[in-house]
């Protein structure tokens, strides 16, 4: 298996969540809720975002309430800390993805769990239809979660999100050169993993036929 084939591999399994209608109303009654009034730059970088960074916590959290509240969580922590974003679109991207991993990683209550316009978006997230699931993307989602963590998280930031790899670095607080390091890596022990799947698949086929 080439490179082109496992990253359109890795790509094709990522799970899709459909886009979700009124997002930005949403996102102005949560913060709306803390008593904030965002600026118009904030709001710019939080829109042009918003549908990837929820698709970010719903490829995570497979609970539409959990990933409801995770949004919820960085929405606020973003407002609250609107003065640190960069101003280069970019950049601000960056933040807001990092922001977003570090909500991930905080196991504390969080501020939105009591948010009245938090449960009002989990509620809009229930009567989504889940992404599909095939054989073939559960597959390569296993093999990702069998990576060390970062590892994988690295995978997921780069195929499913989209980023470049200087940038996935920068989300993850790592130098560029490790990540490329560490990507190349975890695309050498996926490349087994699904290579070792695709015999075993061949194999239980022939056997079936031989029957």
């Amino acid at each position: 298996m080439n490179d082109i084939d496992l990253e359109n591999r890795v790509r094709d399994a990522a799970p899709h969540p459909a886009a979700l209608n009124g997002l930005a109303a949403h996102r102005a009654r949560i913060i709306a809720e803390a008593r904030g009034s965002a600026s118009a730059v904030f709001d710019a970088h939080v829109q042009a975002n918003e549908q990837d960074l929820l698709r970010y916590f719903q490829r995570r959290l497979p609970n539409g309430a959990d990933a409801a509240e995770a949004f919820g969580e960085l929405m606020l922590l973003a407002w609250r800390l609107r003065r640190r974003i960069p101003d280069e679109p970019v950049n601000a991207r960056m933040w807001l993805f990092s922001a977003a991993r570090n909500v991930l990683r905080d196991s504390r209550p969080t501020s939105a769990r009591r948010s009245a316009a938090v449960a009002r978006l989990a509620d809009d997230l229930r009567t989504q239809a889940p992404p599909p699931r095939d054989d073939a993307s559960v597959e390569v989602q296993d093999a990702i979660d069998r990576l060390p963590d970062d590892d994988a998280e690295l995978v997921r930031l780069t195929y499913w999100e989209g980023l470049a790899s200087h940038e996935a670095a920068a989300v993850l607080g790592i130098n560029p050169s490790t990540a490329r390091s560490r990507l190349s890596r975890a695309k050498q022990l996926l490349r087994l993993a699904l290579e070792e799947g695709d015999e075993e698949e061949e194999s239980a086929h022939v056997r079936t036929a031989s029957v």
